[in-house]
């Protein structure tokens, strides 16, 4: 939590070729989210960090900056094997199971344009999947998210960092975990954020109505609002 209206401060460490520290308004180094001494980071890295932190709120929780919740987490796991699921946590993934309103689902399929573009004449849509496992799908004799489109998501993830990989978790669980192919094109930069938002907010049914393609004055300034946050967490995750 911020504890001043002091904006924390991006200081160079003397010692270490181009990297940096964060310190807040009493001057001590930005702690984790495990309350331990942040790392350093490369200054642009920590610059993106320093102004996401500043834009929060005074009473903010810091965690509600996704770049403080990547490089908190990278400072305290030296030497981090995180993993992607892609095989499992695709059967949900809302891209292939579109409304059965049929008005519904024509602007949910509109909003997954660059998906259905990238998989060349694969993509499916399915029955819902109400399963809670595997094991479930299988016992009800659901519809599997076909092995064709896995492995064309499987080729983008194939050069992921462990940054990219942790995103990916921290998005799905942002977007309620139904996103996944969309949240991988956009890691990859095959996507802009606000495309992320609104197929979020139409696959998820958030919108009140989603049958209707416009968004209010007040949901355009929060994905607005929200896209700049995520523009400056992928430049993070392309510049560690």
């Amino acid at each position: 939590m911020r504890n001043a209206s002091v904006p924390f401060l991006v200081v160079p460490c003397p010692d270490s070729q181009g990297n940096a520290i964060i310190i807040d308004s009493s001057g001590e180094i930005l702690k984790t989210h495990l309350r331990n001494n942040f790392s350093s980071f490369t200054s642009p890295v920590m610059q993106l960090l320093e102004k996401d932190l500043n834009a929060l709120p005074i009473q903010a929780d810091l965690r509600e900056s996704l770049i403080y919740c990547l490089l908190s987490s990278f400072s305290e796991e030296q030497s981090p094997v995180f993993q992607l699921y892609l095989a499992d946590d695709i059967q949900w993934d809302a891209a292939y199971r579109l409304s059965d309103d049929e008005d519904v689902a024509a602007v949910q399929y509109k909003s997954i344009e660059a998906l259905i573009h990238y998989l060349q004449g694969d993509w499916v849509c399915l029955g819902p999947n109400n399963a809670q496992t595997l094991e479930e799908m299988q016992q009800k004799k659901m519809d599997y998210v076909p092995d064709s489109i896995l492995l064309k998501i499987t080729e983008i993830t194939t050069d992921f960092s462990q940054e990219k990989i942790y995103a990916v978790e921290l998005l799905q669980n942002i977007f309620g975990g139904i996103h996944l192919s969309m949240i991988v094109l956009w890691i990859s930069n095959l996507i802009d954020s606000e495309t992320l938002i609104k197929s979020s907010f139409l696959l998820s049914c958030f919108k009140q109505e989603p049958e209707n393609p416009q968004f209010s004055k007040s949901e355009i300034h929060d994905i607005q609002a929200f896209s700049l946050k995520l523009d400056a967490f992928r430049k993070v995750l392309f510049l560690t």
